[in-house]
């Protein structure tokens, strides 16, 4: 990267010793990133532009670069614009050693803005109602409930595998006395779903043991039930299990 800057240097005739921080911010916007400025003649003609990460990286580079530059005595005034500092945030604080004493955190002009988003894992408030609300299937009910109860991964609920599901209390697995279930990596299922967590587990008897195990609410339970028993209503082996697990259905599962 700091190649390819270099000869953008030579192709522009613009010395190391006159470089200013616009120029740098010129190039930046030429390989890639969001500049509000006239760019000038094109650059890296057919490649594709720079990712946000290899953005990152090209700003480190440049920055690292040309305060190296500057320590020497050479174009200290860039090297100025680029030594900044921002206030820490919380993840600063969280991540660095003695973080409730850092009071600045270097700052980099030149790279990219990221967006602030919420955790991938958290819905946004009235999400899962309002899911539930336009679902008309009795298995969409079950996936918005365990995504949402259960935590799972979306590999992990769909490599799901019957065994895995022991849904009452004092299971044989003897793993744990709550309803539960067992994730275990699979390879090889129809749908190609897998789940990245690699526990050892064995099957036995019929009996799974191990994986990662996760419990599960009266809630995903009530939705498996109403799942099974819309979609094979007429199964006595089934029935006779949801009898077993819940009791006669009457009145609410």
């Amino acid at each position: 990267m700091l190649v390819d800057h270099l000869r953008w240097l030579e192709r522009e005739c613009l010395p190391l010793e006159t470089v200013a921080l616009r120029d740098l911010e010129r190039y930046m916007g030429i390989v890639g990133a969001e500049v509000l400025m006239p760019l000038g003649e094109p650059w890296r003609l057919g490649k594709k532009p720079y990712g946000k990460d290899a953005l990152s990286v090209a700003a480190a580079c440049l920055k690292g670069f040309y305060l190296h530059r500057a320590s020497l005595g050479v174009n200290t005034a860039l090297g100025m614009a680029l030594n900044v500092s921002r206030l820490p945030t919380r993840v600063d604080r969280d991540r660095a050693l003695l973080g409730h004493v850092i009071q600045t955190m270097p700052s980099n002009p030149l790279a990219p803005k990221r967006p602030r988003r919420r955790h991938p894992k958290m819905l946004p408030e009235g999400a899962r109602e309002g899911l539930i609300s336009v679902v008309n299937a009795a298995r969409d009910r079950l996936t918005v409930d365990w995504l949402s109860d259960g935590g799972f991964r979306i590999g992990e609920l769909c490599g799901l595998h019957l065994p895995d599901l022991h849904l009452r209390e004092g299971a044989r697995c003897g793993e744990c006395r709550a309803p539960h279930v067992h994730i275990c990596h699979r390879i090889g299922n129809s749908n190609q779903a897998a789940a990245k967590t690699k526990y050892p587990w064995s099957l036995e008897d019929g009996v799974i043991t191990g994986g990662l195990i996760k419990r599960v609410s009266p809630q995903m339970v009530h939705s498996y039930f109403d799942y099974m028993t819309s979609e094979y209503p007429r199964d006595p082996a089934h029935d006779m299990l949801m009898v077993q697990l819940h009791g006669p259905r009457t009145g609410q599962p």
